[in-house]
């Protein structure tokens, strides 16, 4: 199946197959439990790139931090033949298709069992918590059958293959944008992912563990439906494109010139220089207005940590309306998000992949 557009499909359809030829595997387990990270988004570096869907493939590349809150999963294997999911899993359909297209991907006749249970249940905030339940299920499942998809590998299959559930629909989910960040944050070690291309990684690096994330969500924002968040998207698709067309240029010289010879050296300030700049000199922020409109205010009231030595990161996570930073203040960057009406929380980076507790 294609598709060229940003309507509903069947849960469990596979857009873009595993490239090689795959013998069936062996299961190698029959419980894998495991704790799989978030991806916070702090840029695009081409926004143009997620106009148009080409078959759920979007080459736009994105900056990411990986963090800790975490999507706990458990696979069983079992007889029946059938994908089920756990009745207090938050977001099923997502599950159900992640199982059913690692199903069809491996071949294998056995049936799964899957429950998903999140740190935090933040929904469509920024987080990339669809990519994570999504990719997180389909490691659980890899890990049942001893890895045959290798990691990056897994990453792109569940980038290209990606959907988010619609509230009154179970069996069909909607297509939107899926960069790779949040599937690489998770099977690829890293606190820092850079991706571009077709979900391509081309850097990563272990930041600073003594580094804090504090994030912040608008206590009066009420998350909509991915459907509805996908069409309101679609009709201010316009701002993205023309901030693509516009600095697309300017951010990959800067990358390649500014932003990689000062992150291998250890020096994180020119990606801060970047990031803050196209969130908040080149359009982005008010461009991701469409999901929650107090994001330009919140942003405005944050401008002074672009050159605040506090905020080491300062930034939206995707669209929002979450705001992140990395900071060895966390105290500090607490009270600035609180101030603004702000329920924040702080975690830390998450430098390696998912984490396997039980497999047996």
């Amino acid at each position: 199946m294609a598709i060229n557009d940003f309507s509903s499909s069947e849960a469990g359809t596979i857009f873009n197959p595993i490239a090689r030829p795959l013998e069936t595997p062996t299961a190698q387990a029959g419980y894998v439990s495991l704790d799989y990270p978030s991806r916070l988004g702090a840029m695009t570096l081409d926004p143009s790139k997620i106009t148009d869907n080409n078959n759920m493939v979007f080459p736009a590349g994105q900056i990411s931090f990986c963090v800790g809150v975490y999507k706990h999963v458990e696979a069983t294997l079992n007889d029946s033949g059938e994908i089920t999911v756990a009745d207090d899993t938050p977001r099923p359909a997502i599950v159900r298709h992640a199982g059913l297209i690692m199903k069809k991907a491996l071949g294998f006749e056995e049936g799964v069992h899957l429950s998903v249970r999140p740190d935090r249940d933040l929904r469509h905030s920024g987080l990339g918590s669809s990519g994570s339940t999504l990719a997180g299920t389909a490691a659980a499942v890899n890990e049942l059958f001893g890895n045959p998809l290798g990691a990056l590998e897994l990453a792109r299959f569940c980038s290209h293959n990606y959907g988010e559930e619609i509230d009154e629909d179970k069996e069909r989910l909607v297509s939107v944008q899926s960069i790779g960040g949040s599937a690489m944050c998770g099977l690829l070690r890293g606190g820092l992912l850079i991706v571009s291309g077709e979900a391509v990684p081309i850097y990563s690096a272990e930041l600073d563990e003594s580094l804090q994330v504090v994030i912040g969500v608008p206590s009066d924002y009420r998350p909509l439906d991915a459907e509805e968040l996908i069409r309101a998207e679609v009709d201010n698709i316009k701002g993205f494109q023309d901030s693509g067309e516009k600095h697309a240029q300017e951010v990959a010289y800067r990358l390649v010139h500014k932003v990689l010879p000062g992150l291998v050296l250890g020096d994180v300030n020119p990606c801060k220089d970047l990031i803050f700049d196209f969130r908040w000199n080149m359009g982005s922020v008010r461009n991701c207005s469409f999901a929650y409109p107090g994001i330009v205010d919140l942003a405005e009231s944050l401008r002074d940590l672009g050159e605040d030595e506090r905020a080491t990161i300062i930034a939206p996570s995707s669209v929002g309306p979450a705001f992140f930073s990395l900071t060895k203040d966390p105290e500090y960057i607490t009270h600035r998000f609180s101030e603004l009406d702000m329920k924040t929380f702080t975690t830390n980076i998450h430098n390696g992949r998912y984490i396997v507790q039980e497999k047996r």
